[in-house]
């Protein structure tokens, strides 16, 4: 406990320096150091509880209650966006259930709460990223580009067509960190699971399979996740008439 009390120190001098340079974020930062502590003691007493039960059905609770979350705090990146937290619950969620249910298949992993629960949060904080912004560069896109969906639509063009250059770009656009990080992993930066692996006491070789398991992993989750939001973001500007609700 001292040692977590003293590293707050970290976060006092950053606060620090935002605060001299008069940057105006020093109140956010400090917010969000207070609620990262409260948050994940809180998530740690939660997890605990839930692996003392040992039960799949808690532990699928647990991962839907995580989606939640994930959705609305993907909503509140794109407010303006209609519909953006059913988009967001659908696609994590498939994303994640799909990946999941694959590795049980495979016997990757099994359904103990300590390789299910960790595992599952990592993909729904990477999909929740990718989701997230997805719809706000289709946004941005389709307000940039109004004219030109306007002028497709007038050539007897339906939404998903004239739709189709800039949902191309925001795929690809959202998952641009997710494959620099694959592309640099190793060689910039060593990531969590192995460094936490190694800091445990594990062999680096043992450690660097599990974190490729784990890139692998996260990589099909988010892929499913925004391909699924993909075919449902055209809901969010259309109507049923094919109008534009920009």
């Amino acid at each position: 406990m001292s040692r977590l009390i003293a590293s707050t120190a970290l976060v006092g001098i950053a606060i620090a320096i935002v605060e001299i340079r008069r940057l105006g974020v020093g109140k956010e930062l400090f917010v969000s150091a207070l609620r990262t502590f409260v948050q994940l003691m809180a998530v740690g007493y939660l997890i605990k509880f839930v692996f003392d039960l040992e039960g799949l059905p808690y532990q699928m609770l647990l991962l839907l209650a995580m989606v939640t979350v994930a959705s609305f705090t993907a909503r509140g990146r794109v407010k303006n966006v209609r519909g953006a937290f059913g988009i967001a619950f659908v696609s994590i969620l498939a994303g994640v259930a799909s990946t999941v249910g694959l590795m049980l298949a495979l016997n990757i992993i099994d359904t103990t709460p300590m390789y299910l629960i960790p595992l599952g949060g990592m993909m729904i904080g990477n999909s929740m990223n990718a989701v997230a912004l997805g719809l706000d560069r289709i946004s941005s896109e389709m307000k940039d580009k109004k004219g030109q969906i306007e002028a497709a639509l007038c050539l007897g063009a339906c939404p998903t067509d004239a739709m189709d250059a800039l949902m191309k770009k925001t795929v690809k656009a959202s998952l641009l960190p997710l494959m620099n990080n694959m592309k640099v992993i190793g060689l910039v930066h060593l990531p969590g699971a192995m460094t936490g692996m190694m800091l445990a006491g594990a062999e680096p070789m043992e450690a660097a399979k599990i974190q490729l398991i784990v890139m692998y992993m996260l990589a099909a989750s988010t892929t499913i996740s925004i391909l699924v939001a993909s075919f449902f973001m055209h809901r969010a500007f259309f109507n049923r008439a094919w109008q534009l609700r920009i």
